[in-house]
């Protein structure tokens, strides 16, 4: 990733407030501060240290958009953004395929409008 990038996106990251807003609203804010989305957020299940919950994050980029993984500490006070290493690649192919999905969907549904009003 990108320097500028990555620091922009763990300075959001960094304003949030775990003790007002949710951990995936937090994130959620914290990505789209850098023109990113947030692609899930789940449990952890035991394989990262000190991990409650992670959530995936697609940050736009021109040559290859990037997936970051933020992680809510397990006393839920605090943010950080994971290594590749510590997430594994188990995590970072289940991101690129929800990545794929999410595109079929965006690119293949056609434009749902209301048809009428209740």
């Amino acid at each position: 990733m990108d320097a500028f990038e990555s620091v922009e996106f763990e300075l959001a990251l960094d304003m949030q407030d775990l003790t007002e807003f949710s951990f995936e609203a937090c994130v959620a804010h914290a990505a789209e501060v850098v023109g990113g989305e947030i692609l899930f957020d789940m449990p952890t299940d035991g394989s990262i240290e000190d991990a409650a919950r992670m959530a995936a994050v697609r940050i736009p980029h021109p040559t290859r958009d990037r997936i970051l993984f933020v992680v809510l500490d397990e006393a839920r006070s605090s943010l950080r953004v994971a290594s590749s290493e510590e997430v594994g690649e188990r995590f970072h192919g289940f991101a690129r395929a929800f990545v794929s999905v999410l595109e079929r969907i965006r690119d293949d549904l056609p434009d749902l409008r209301p048809v009428g009003s209740a």
